[in-house]
């Protein structure tokens, strides 16, 4: 049959495509894909019955086998297909934005070090005038230590705990 019908109410017949239900199949097989890439944590956040969950570790079992992991993926589609993915959508959208919010702040953090390293005080106070919880004393001493430093080795291990110190009053907005 080259189109098939679908039934949302019982006057109403909406026809789609063998082509449109080839798309919805490889897109929910994508989702069994993204979902068997994620952490634990991650998987945690997303509401999967046991089912799901059993078969998303059963393909991380068996990563380096080809042909069985492309089978168990079709299967974990076939599994999907038979839930509403709209939540687990939902779900990963969410953790997305948390990790999209996760890169800017240690972009954020890493263009203040950048900054405090190469303008020294200036820069410390205008982080101070952004962030009322950044801890003056121990920037400047790091920066201090930064300056002083005569190997690039110290002045690698300063520049981390000039990171560290500025993502910590980053993350307490």
């Amino acid at each position: 049959m080259e189109n098939e019908a679908k039934f949302n109410d019982p006057g109403e017949v909406e026809v789609v495509s063998k082509s449109q239900l080839k798309r919805e199949s490889h897109n929910i097989q994508n989702l069994g894909k993204r979902l068997v890439a994620m952490s634990p944590q991650q998987l945690s956040k997303i509401p999967l019955d046991e089912h799901i969950l059993a078969a998303l570790a059963f393909a991380q079992k068996i990563q380096n086998k080809r042909s069985a992991l492309k089978r168990h993926y079709q299967f974990i589609g076939k599994l999907l297909r038979a839930r509403d993915t709209k939540p687990i959508y939902a779900a990963i959208k969410l953790i997305d934005d948390d990790n999209h919010r996760q890169i800017k702040l240690f972009h954020q953090a890493e263009m203040w070090r950048d900054n405090i390293i190469a303008n020294g005080i200036d820069s410390i106070e205008a982080l101070l005038n952004q962030q009322a919880g950044a801890n003056r004393q121990k920037l400047r001493q790091l920066w201090r230590n930064y300056s002083t430093a005569k190997t690039d080795d110290k002045k690698t291990r300063v520049a981390r705990l000039i990171y560290q110190e500025v993502l910590q009053a980053l993350a307490t907005i």
